[in-house]
């Protein structure tokens, strides 16, 4: 049977790797945590990376936090910790969960000959995820400005970025991005997202919650109407988009509130990286 393709990119390249996925998460569930194949995810903006692994991590009755690698300082010094980014874990309860650091390949700037200073900081930086992964437990930043030790032996960690947008990322690419080998050692594993493809936009939209809780609200509404009118945009400038699904969101919020008025002839002269305007 052959592979549906659109937007040049075949459909079943994100499904190989979701499924992928998937069985590391079965494997990580059934193990109660025993076995915890970390892993990089990498894709371009758009690739819908995070959106992905939210679904999964609800999918599975798994607790979800969020870590923003880019605003990462190294301990220490002012700014936001490992150790504050990490706080969440008071709360888990020892319960099973996915860490998903983003924008993970914002820690390695070579090539970028900024200030010896920031190179220190974000080795700093790798240096203490390390840390975390080598221990069962870590000291975070809790109330009060004081630390406490918590349990980390529970916690799945998923480091993704769109690393410059390159495609199928090797291990000895990471390398030479600067990620260190005692690291690649414990985060060997590698997956690749495409862009997503209309077929998978269509599909994410058709199975949106925000346009189940619209439609709610709104109950003379067509769902057919808004998926063709939300669709007819994404396809008019798919090239251009660089969102992934966060456009659906933000095309499902522009239509119910300015009344279903979404003219794809508007949407030309949109740049999607930037505030969207469909007036």
């Amino acid at each position: 049977m052959g592979t549906k393709v659109m937007g040049n990119v075949t459909k079943t390249e994100n499904e190989n790797s979701i499924n992928k996925i998937k069985k590391i998460l079965d494997i990580f569930t059934s193990s109660e945590a025993s076995i915890r194949p970390h892993f990089i995810l990498t894709g371009p903006s758009g690739a819908g990376k995070t959106y992905n692994i939210k679904l999964l991590a609800e999918t599975y009755d798994l607790n979800y936090m969020e870590v923003n690698a880019a605003q990462l300082t190294k301990e220490g010094t002012s700014g936001n910790s490992l150790s504050k980014a990490l706080s969440p874990l008071i709360n888990s309860a020892g319960k099973l969960t996915v860490c998903f650091v983003d924008e993970f390949d914002k820690l390695f700037i070579s090539g970028n000959s900024n200030s010896h200073l920031a190179h220190e900081t974000t080795n700093g930086v790798q240096n203490e995820f390390l840390k975390v992964l080598e221990s069962d437990h870590t000291s975070v930043y809790s109330d009060y400005g004081k630390y406490m030790d918590v349990a980390s032996d529970k916690v799945l960690f998923i480091f993704a970025g769109a690393f410059n947008g390159e495609e199928d990322i090797t291990i000895d690419r990471l390398r030479e991005f600067g990620i260190k080998t005692e690291f690649l050692g414990r985060v060997g594993l590698i997956y690749n997202l495409k862009k997503l493809t209309l077929d998978e936009l269509s599909l994410i939209l058709n199975n949106s919650k925000l346009l189940d809780s619209y439609l709610t609200l709104f109950p003379d509404v067509k769902r057919e109407t808004v998926v063709s009118s939300v669709m007819e945009v994404i396809k008019e400038n798919y090239e251009k988009n660089t969102l992934g699904a966060r456009l659906l969101t933000t095309l499902l919020n522009k239509y119910f509130i300015e009344g279903g008025k979404l003219k794809p002839e508007a949407a030309k002269q949109v740049s999607f990286q930037k505030v969207l305007s469909l007036n």
